[in-house]
């Protein structure tokens, strides 16, 4: 992200292309993975020891299913081979063909299959958008169109806005942030905030439901706080950056809500209100949200 605030000051962009790839783990084509990483290894007995890794197949319900694309989604190797395999689809297309022609500066910014193009004309970022999808096809690749747009993003976003009849300009996702446009302290200077993403906000907070749901009564609650202020540790360290202190605030106060409510759950629910759950916060406080990244 902070390579993105860097182009941003850099090229002055007034356009970006937020682009998604439609179920991209489960689209990788094996032999052009295989192919594209021949260029660098030239020992052919790690090359089918590659291959076999992706035709072991993953368990379904009960049943292995083996498919002759797609690399399994979570496993340690997928986000190198998803660089190496978006490597010579996307970025080496990009750099020495497309931004070659364009009539400004371009710049791809890309972390595994998640990334967004910065364009300084609107015309190059409408050329982009004709051409990625012809140019991921040939690899086994497709463009999501209802996660795929164009908007105007920068110092002159604003006043696009306003003569579009948008009270204030359009936001994009980035690695679990929302973009915004807004302005430095003194109102002078353009700047570019994120936040928590509302998606990656509700997928956060379910997935800490499920694992409240999932130890239940299993686990002394001693144990179950010092895991909740280990995740909430984790979250800070991700999400707390610049700009984002409300964000990492909201998800803090809801994971207070259901702790307190697992608690009461556990026992006699006259035990556990919030005036006891305070107390409880006084003697072992749960980390305060804290910005813990610096993009400056």
């Amino acid at each position: 992200m902070n390579f993105l605030r860097t182009q941003l000051l850099t090229i002055s962009p007034n356009w970006i292309v937020e682009a998604d790839i439609k179920g991209f783990f489960d689209n990788v084509d094996h032999d052009w993975l295989v192919k594209f990483l021949a260029h660098r290894i030239g020992d052919k007995r790690v090359l089918r020891l590659v291959r076999r890794m992706l035709r072991a197949g993953v368990m379904e319900d009960g049943s292995l299913q083996i498919d002759d694309q797609g690399t399994p989604q979570g496993g340690v190797a997928s986000p190198l081979l998803a660089n190496v395999y978006l490597h010579y689809a996307l970025d080496l297309w990009f750099e020495r063909r497309f931004r070659a022609a364009c009539r400004g500066h371009a710049k791809l910014i890309r972390y595994a299959d998640d990334f967004v193009v910065c364009f300084q004309r609107e015309s190059d970022a409408r050329r982009f958008m004709n051409e990625l999808p012809d140019r991921l096809a040939q690899f086994g690749l497709e463009i999501e169109p209802t996660k795929t747009k164009l908007l105007a993003f920068g110092p002159q976003a604003s006043s696009h806005a306003k003569h579009m009849g948008r009270r204030k300009p359009e936001t994009f996702d980035f690695l679990g942030f929302t973009h915004y446009c807004s302005r430095s302290r003194n109102g002078r200077r353009f700047r570019m905030k994120r936040v928590t993403s509302r998606k990656k906000f509700r997928q956060k907070l379910a997935a800490f439901k499920e694992w409240l749901k999932s130890i239940r009564s299993r686990m002394p609650t001693r144990y179950v706080w010092e895991l909740a202020c280990a995740k909430l540790r984790g979250h800070y360290a991700y999400y707390g950056v610049t700009d984002n202190h409300p964000g990492i605030a909201r998800f803090a106060y809801a994971v207070r809500r259901l702790l307190q409510k697992w608690l009461r759950r556990r026992g006699d629910k006259r035990r556990m209100n919030w005036e006891k759950f305070h107390l409880m916060e006084r003697r072992f406080p749960l980390p305060s949200p804290r910005i813990t990244v610096s993009l400056f």
